[in-house]
């Protein structure tokens, strides 16, 4: 369970060698970050980048001998491990088997059980369990789990050695006699994400513990300087390094940085198309990864998609169910969450509700999409010079139609209208459970919700339902906020395992 250095760094430090001792010496790190949850695409494209060349399917057959050696060299333990999990319950335990939260992960497909592997798995449950806020004894989580507190004392004592987790010593209530009891609880400060999230405009960057708190937060305009993207690469760099001296927090307790783009981003962290950005084809995490302030595991996603991911970690199991992530920023972005999981569509794209054709002909897409209409250009001319964009829409929220700012309530009626308009679309197509708007314009929307909720319930189809619209937490800084918990997550990810 502890922190993945980036691969590339772990090359470096190979000694001299043929190529396939290094290899052989590469298979413990390549194991445990698939076991975290990395795609073997990636990795083969991290090893021919640094200098081994390599194929998909060679480097399936060292994992597969280096599995094989693994098994043979802990077959006693396999034997002890297979009694201490009552008749192998993990294989066929329904928490494990159809957990809708397992990490979609190429990369385990195909990896056989090794005992490591069972080990981490019953560590990551446990820790799954606890990543609400929730506290459990031991016992407690051998009933939940289905497991022996044998195997349970060994997932937690990995868990508490790994700084993860901390036992707490709770008095019993009433002030009643008795040995306090002992309860297990995530350590805030045992690991901490940093998301950065981009826009045409402006870099947040955010530092933020196991419990989803943000320790420490950089905002920085940059006026149009991100459209250079060899200059944006340098910036963003900077920021993590910054923010840890500002913090003070060891960056060995760093477990991984998440850049998010207003742009389509592919699997791989290339961003294919940022509009605001002026970006087509930009292997962002690639470059980043390379970058030698950078030495952790770097992803890159869309801002709505972290947006989302914040929202559902800290949902409760129930509403996280089924819900619609609306982003109001200098564009649109959305995210659409069904079963507990952020839908990604065929090709990562879903969700993209800004470039919704809001006019009757396909010619209107330079005019009339939902982002153009929706987004913070209507509000721009409102906005005063001497303040940012941030402190500019605090004030506009509170600002009155006058002389200062003439046309500011039609701007808001007309605002009202196109996002109730895409949104009976997205009701009629998604039928979601409820809509959180976020971003920096989420500050203006108490000024019209009345109005929007009004014209949805008005001319809503009889037999659907109007869906609470609710802004989020997070404020702007949702996408920095959801790009951090884009790594948190991975702490908790299970490894799929092959059954056949």
């Amino acid at each position: 369970m502890t922190k993945q250095r980036s691969l590339h760094l772990a090359i470096e430090k190979l000694e001299a060698g043929t190529k396939a001792a290094r290899l052989r010496a590469l298979m413990p790190e390549i194991e445990q970050r698939l076991a975290a949850g990395a795609r073997i695409s990636d990795l083969v494209r991290t090893l021919n980048d640094n200098g081994l060349p390599i194929s998909t399917a060679t480097l399936k057959s060292y994992l597969y001998r280096f599995r094989k050696a693994a098994r043979e060299d802990s077959s006693q333990e396999t034997l002890a491990l297979a009694k201490d999990n009552d008749r192998n319950t993990l294989f066929s335990s329904p928490s494990l088997a159809t957990d809708d939260d397992i990490a979609e992960s190429p990369a385990a497909n195909g990896a056989t059980t090794t005992p490591g592997l069972l080990r981490h798995i019953n560590t990551a449950r446990c820790l799954r369990l606890l990543r609400r806020g929730s506290r459990f004894s031991r016992a407690e989580l051998a009933r939940e789990l289905n497991l022996t507190r044998a195997t349970i004392g060994h997932a937690i004592r990995e868990l508490i050695d790994s700084g993860l987790v901390i036992e707490t010593v709770e008095r019993p209530e009433g002030g009643r006699l008795g040995r306090p009891g002992s309860g297990l609880r995530l350590n805030p400060e045992g690991a901490y994400s940093i998301g950065i999230d981009i826009s045409s405009i402006s870099l947040t960057c955010v530092l933020v513990d196991l419990e989803m708190r943000v320790v420490h937060r950089i905002y920085a305009p940059l006026g149009r300087h991100l459209h250079d993207v060899a200059r944006a690469v340098e910036r963003i760099a900077q920021f993590p390094g910054r923010l840890l001296a500002a913090s003070g927090i060891n960056p060995e307790r760093i477990y991984g940085v998440c850049v998010s783009v207003p742009g389509l981003v592919d699997q791989s962290g290339r961003v294919v198309i940022a509009p605001f950005l002026q970006w087509r084809d930009v292997p962002l995490q690639q470059l980043l990864s390379a970058h030698p302030e950078l030495p952790w595991s770097v992803t890159v996603c869309n801002d709505a998609v972290a947006f989302a991911t914040a929202e559902r970690a800290v949902a409760s199991e129930r509403d996280a169910q089924s819900m619609l992530l609306i982003l109001l920023a200098e564009g649109l972005g959305g995210a659409i969450v069904q079963r507990g999981q952020i839908f990604e569509g065929a090709h990562g794209y879903a969700g993209e509700f800004g470039h919704m054709v809001m006019g009757a002909s396909p010619k209107t897409i330079a005019t009339q999409t939902f982002e153009l209409l929706a987004g913070y250009e209507r509000f721009r001319p409102f906005l005063p010079e001497d303040r940012s964009l941030e402190d500019g829409l605090t004030w506009l929220a509170n600002a009155k139609d006058d002389l200062q700012t003439p046309g500011l309530e039609k701007a808001f009626d007309e605002w009202a209208e196109v996002l109730a308009t895409g949104m009976l679309n997205l009701v009629y197509l998604l039928d979601p459970e409820k809509i959180v708007l976020g971003g920096p314009l989420c500050a203006l929307f108490p000024r019209i919700e009345s109005k929007v909720k009004k014209l949805i319930s008005d001319n809503l189809l009889h037999g659907f339902h109007t869906p609470p619209l609710l802004v989020t937490r997070f404020g702007a800084d949702g996408a920095a906020i959801g790009a951090a918990s884009v790594v948190r997550d991975q702490i908790f990810a299970l490894p799929q395992i092959d059954r056949a």
